[in-house]
């Protein structure tokens, strides 16, 4: 049996389904776009014969390996209305090339469906037309049509997916199935997955129980990665930085010295400036989505919340600059600042003078108000303490 594929990303209705202004379906999930999940799993389920790709983003938007090369099948570019009409004249061009099975499928949302069961049901029930719908009667934007049923299938493009021109069958999915409609979606996938709860799998090597890394990556030692987390190909974690509760840093993310990054997903080519401590968030593009307060903000200090170059040689050229920068700067700091040091007048003088460290500073002494016994002191410093859990 000759069975191929149409895969539509996006249509324009759905901007719902966009974050940063790039569809869900593009954003990278412990590794590998979302697409892609979609694709292999295709693949991995069901003997394809042929895949489409049909998506209104221009080509330089376009994950990484999308060629018939690399098994991503042929990818069209068809802006606004001309998107479904080139879904449609894909159907046509499969069913005079001979398919007798067409899956379609929206993305929209991922599910973990075994396309194989679903093919193998319409056969055998001699289905024109059969959708694929969750456990509450809702569909999934997943589709096998017969080749034979080309009136239907028009039909079925002219109307987006929404509506039928004949009786079609359902075929109800229970399993894990993620609607990719928020940055709350998105930030589940990427936990379900590290808790190996689905069946993807971060795309790295797992360097101890529960922590993934990419090719290239470089982790400082003096940084920590509490497991379960993943580190992204191409990734800085830099000195004294903490990586915990289930956090995915997408390929080429920058984390600066000194931030603490909890329960969070970052785009590729995200900058986490230094010092910072950023916690339940979706974060990419200079901006950052909380998913407690249920908020985007968008940053214009690069230097806190920004996006690394996309461009390699760039991004090469900038750490020489600054590492060639770093040196003469220590050197002359070292040179010319003046020496704080007071040396005492004699050795018992030494002995017997209090440590520095004993006292406190001129600065809060001065500050500090009168405070009650039975009063809170203002300025208590409390830090954050990071264990294992």
């Amino acid at each position: 049996m000759d069975v191929r594929a149409i895969v539509v990303l996006g249509a324009p209705e759905e901007s719902y389904e966009t974050i940063a202004g790039e569809p869900y379906a593009f954003a990278d999930v412990l590794g590998a776009p979302v697409v892609y999940r979609v694709l292999d799993r295709l693949k991995a389920t069901t003997d394809i014969n042929a895949i489409t790709v049909v998506t209104e983003a221009p080509p330089s938007t376009w994950p990484v390996g999308a060629n018939p090369a690399n098994g991503r099948g042929t990818w069209l570019q068809a802006a606004g209305d001309q998107l479904w009409r080139t879904a449609e004249q894909a159907f046509e061009d499969y069913v005079q090339n001979g398919a007798d099975q067409i899956v379609v499928i929206r993305v929209g949302a991922y599910a973990e469906l075994d396309f194989g069961d679903v093919i193998q049901y319409h056969t055998q029930q001699r289905h024109n037309v059969t959708s694929v719908v969750d456990s509450k009667n809702e569909p999934l934007d997943i589709y096998v049509i017969s080749g034979s049923r080309r009136n239907d299938a028009a039909y079925l493009f002219r109307h987006r997916l929404r509506q039928f021109r004949a009786k079609y069958e359902r075929y109800p999915f229970d399993g894990y199935a993620n609607r990719l409609t928020s940055p709350h979606d998105l930030r589940h996938m990427a936990i379900e997955g590290l808790m190996q709860r689905i069946q993807i799998k971060p795309e790295g090597t797992e360097i101890k129980p529960g922590v993934w890394v990419g090719r290239g990556a470089q982790i400082h030692r003096r940084s920590r990665v509490l497991s379960p987390a993943y580190i992204g190909a191409g990734c800085r974690v830099r000195a004294a930085s903490v990586i915990t509760r289930c956090s995915s840093l997408e390929h080429h993310t920058v984390v600066d010295c000194g931030t603490v990054v909890e329960n969070v997903s970052t785009l590729p080519f995200t900058y986490l400036g230094a010092g910072l401590d950023v916690t339940h968030s979706v974060v990419g593009r200079s901006r950052v989505w909380n998913l407690k307060r249920n908020v985007e903000v968008e940053f214009a200090d690069a230097r806190l919340i920004g996006e690394a170059s996309a461009n390699a040689p760039l991004r090469a050229l900038g750490s020489l600059l600054s590492l060639a920068s770093f040196f003469p700067a220590q050197f002359l700091r070292g040179l010319f600042a003046p020496s704080h040091r007071e040396c005492p007048a004699s050795l018992p003088g030494a002995i017997s003078t209090p440590a520095a460290a004993l006292e406190a500073p001129a600065a809060l002494k001065a500050a500090a108000p009168a405070v009650d016994a039975g009063e809170f002191p203002a300025n208590l410093v409390v830090a954050r303490r990071y264990g294992n859990e």
